[in-house]
């Protein structure tokens, strides 16, 4: 199966498959962290109304494109008219503001881009952000995923970067030749064979907003919730994902901001648990200090919040879905999947499936080195499929 773009912890097909299975037309699905989108595009070619939200502005926009019909010989031709019109642009008549006046900003693009790249990115963002010579949002998100994915691979294409998709990124290159306006049609033929605009039956809503905080959804409005909430200790996001987000008009700074309201941020208070919660604190591993125990708290109040809106906008009788992986913190396990399961009982919800599988390696973009050694191997080796109803 191949995908539109590249993500660090996607949703396994079978596991968004099994959770749709069955379902009527008619029935709400909501992803509250929909990632790569895997839940919202399976659903969109059922013909299911669905709905995704995440904070990360470019989990959001994969999300979107990979359940949005789009027109593939306009998006094509929009393509081509945007790579024409960037390259006859006089580098001097280019002002991005956003990072023309930030110093921050500029520094790490100078640190990461070489100049060619730098160059032509700059093009093809003013093109399309400043001049808005497109105004088809569907087409515009697949082009902006088309350039998104030549800049978070495995290997440097578009920056300097090593491991950009597996959000490890490292620089390994100090000169580049690749040429993004020769890249760019094909990757776009490879976004469009991947979504199979023609498959899709109806389009999704896709926000950038907080699963903790769902204002825009009405109490039990929804029929199904299939998710998976980060796994703690894992995966930062945002350290592969800003390397494209600063072409989309994201900041550095702004960036930051965003990263600190994610689930389990290291800067957010912890928040008081309950009998159960601090029974379970009290039972971690004795190696585990003070520090990391605050994170694992503040992941749990997160998981609470989480699993409370859940069950807000459940309708009676329906299920949600859960998929979690345990970590490894200074060499110990925490089982994550217990968290998950108190947070749920805490809202009001009841089990009524919990099984195991392993996770296969090259479905989780894992670090290009696999070693024993390696850190991310040691933590992610199976995943908790947990549904809960209300």
């Amino acid at each position: 199966m191949i995908h539109v773009h590249p993500f660090p912890a996607r949703m396994a097909p079978e596991i968004a498959l099994e959770g749709l299975r069955d379902l009527p037309v008619g029935f709400v699905v909501l992803d509250p962290m929909s990632g790569s989108g895997m839940v919202l595009g399976t659903a969109a070619k059922r013909g299911l109304k669905a709905i995704g939200y995440d904070l990360d502005p470019l989990a959001c926009l994969i999300s979107k494109v990979n359940g949005t019909q789009v027109d593939e010989a306009r998006v094509r031709s929009a393509c081509e008219q945007m790579v024409t019109m960037a390259k006859k642009l006089p580098s001097r008549t280019v002002t991005l503001p956003w990072i023309d006046d930030c110093d921050e900003t500029g520094a790490y693009i100078d640190y990461w881009f070489a100049p060619k790249q730098k160059e032509q990115l700059r093009k093809l963002a003013f093109v399309m952000l400043q001049e808005r010579i497109l105004s088809n949002d569907a087409i515009v998100s697949t082009l902006k995923v088309s350039i998104s994915r030549l800049i978070v691979t495995k290997e440097p294409k578009a920056s300097r970067a090593r491991d950009t998709a597996h959000s490890r990124p490292h620089r390994t290159i100090t000169e580049n030749e690749f040429d993004l306006f020769e890249a760019l049609p094909g990757s776009l033929d490879h976004v469009l064979k991947a979504l199979s605009p023609g498959e899709i039956q109806r389009d999704v809503s896709a926000y950038r907003g907080d699963a903790r905080r769902m204002g825009r959804i009405r109490s039990g409005s929804v029929d199904r919730i299939v998710t998976s909430p980060p796994y703690l200790n894992a995966i930062d996001y945002m350290r592969g994902h800003r390397l494209s987000l600063i072409w989309l008009g994201y900041s550095i700074a702004k960036l930051r901001r965003l990263r600190s309201r994610f689930v389990g941020a290291e800067i957010m208070r912890p928040r008081r648990g309950n009998k159960e919660a601090r029974e379970f604190f009290e039972n971690l591993h004795p190696g585990i200090g003070d520090g990391k125990k605050n994170m694992l708290r503040r992941y749990y109040g997160d998981l609470r919040l989480i699993l409370r809106e859940a069950y807000r906008v459940l309708a009676p009788g329906r299920q949600a879905t859960y998929v979690v992986g345990n970590s490894r913190v200074k060499g110990h396990e925490v089982r994550n999947s217990d968290l998950l399961k108190l947070a749920a009982e805490q809202s009001g919800f009841r089990i009524v499936d919990h099984f195991t599988r392993e996770i296969p390696e090259r479905r989780r973009y894992m670090p290009l080195l696999r070693s024993e050694e390696t850190n991310l191997f040691g933590r992610m080796k199976t995943e908790h499929i947990m549904t809960f109803s209300k």
